[in-house]
């Protein structure tokens, strides 16, 4: 679509249109109106703004632990992620450079002088939110994001997942779907996890006047394994479920050990208990009942960084704020929730 092909399906001349589009004149409201519509209906605005805005970015680099890179079930979350940014990184035609250490946590001294030693538009920190780290790198001269976790600082920009909200919209779940005495299962977690207990305690705290109670019960890891002989201790020191008649699991690992160890004592799954998880992994799509869970758009989290890093490339030097991005949770209604009505 041209400015001339708008100009004749609008009844306008060019002039027109150009003054419309760029607002350099007064126009009627009804012709502005007219012509934005074909504008906008016909795609020519998207163009228009994409021409505008050329990419920039070439190259990232992206620092991780060699922990957070095995492949298998427990796992999967990270593997998502990465893997979206991967696609987007191919589809842009943006180079990545890796940067990996060994261990579970980033050591600020090597990362830095292997950042320093290479060439890159932009510096992508995968998932570490060491605050040692995240201070040094927001200091270097090249824009820094940290993907899927969060600087509390707000001195690094992030892209993840709305970990609070996503967590209170599972609550409201359970809630909506009559449930009142709700545990919490999680473990003791990076920032975001515990965002998700945060959101969890504000739901039920938001909703003691309807009868909403909830405890905790943690646990050392979100391997299933460690969530399933857990909760089977849980079970056995509380002498059974008692009164609760659903779990919200702060990850999908964890919800499917949970599940497991609520078999093995003869619980049915939700006859008995309703159990929500928080990812939406394969795995839990894959069990008997099938998982109900938070979803997290994992797969969107790689488009969005770099869209962010473009951002960041395109202002730098204006000394602005950094940016914190969420990404909205949904709810994915499987086998493992049911009203309480049902329940028992």
């Amino acid at each position: 679509m041209s400015i001339k092909k708008i100009a004749e399906q609008s009844g306008v001349s060019v002039s027109t249109v150009s003054h419309v589009l760029n607002g350099t004149a007064k126009i009627s409201e009804g012709v502005r109106e007219r012509v934005m519509t074909i504008a906008r209906e016909s795609g020519y605005l998207d163009s228009r703004i994409r021409r505008a805005m050329q990419p920039t970015l070439k190259s990232v680099m992206l620092v991780a632990s060699a922990d957070m890179l095995p492949q298998n079930d427990t796992n999967y979350v990270s593997w998502t992620i990465l893997e979206s940014l991967r696609k987007e990184c191919a589809a842009r035609g943006v180079q990545i450079k890796p940067l990996v250490t060994e261990g579970k946590r980033l050591s600020p001294g090597p990362v830095l002088s292997r950042i320093r030693e290479m060439q890159s538009d932009g510096i992508i920190v995968y998932f570490d939110e060491n605050p040692e780290l995240l201070e040094a790198v927001s200091r270097l001269d090249r824009p820094a994001l940290l993907l899927a976790g969060q600087d509390p600082t707000m001195r690094v920009g992030s892209v993840g997942i709305g970990n609070r909200y996503g967590a209170r919209l599972g609550v409201q779940h359970l809630l909506d779907l009559g449930h009142r005495n709700i545990a919490l299962v999680g473990w003791p977690g990076r920032y975001t996890i515990r965002q998700r207990q945060d959101g969890y305690s504000e739901a039920i705290r938001d909703h003691e006047a309807i009868g909403a109670r909830g405890s905790i019960i943690m646990i050392d890891s979100f391997e299933p394994e460690e969530a399933a002989h857990s909760m089977r201790r849980w079970l056995e020191q509380n002498g059974g479920l008692g009164d609760l008649t659903a779990m919200f699991c702060l990850a999908d690992n964890i919800a499917i050990g949970v599940i497991q160890a609520l078999k093995e004592k003869g619980y049915r799954v939700p006859q008995d208990v309703s159990v929500l998880g928080f990812d939406d992994i394969l795995r839990g799509q894959m069990m008997d009942p099938p998982l109900s869970t938070v979803h997290a758009p994992l797969a969107q989290i790689g488009r969005m960084a770099l869209d962010e890093m473009e951002y960041c490339l395109r202002t730098l030097g204006e000394q602005l704020p950094a940016r914190r991005v969420e990404l909205g949770c949904t709810i994915v209604e499987r086998g493992s929730c049911a009203p309480i009505a049902t329940v028992r």
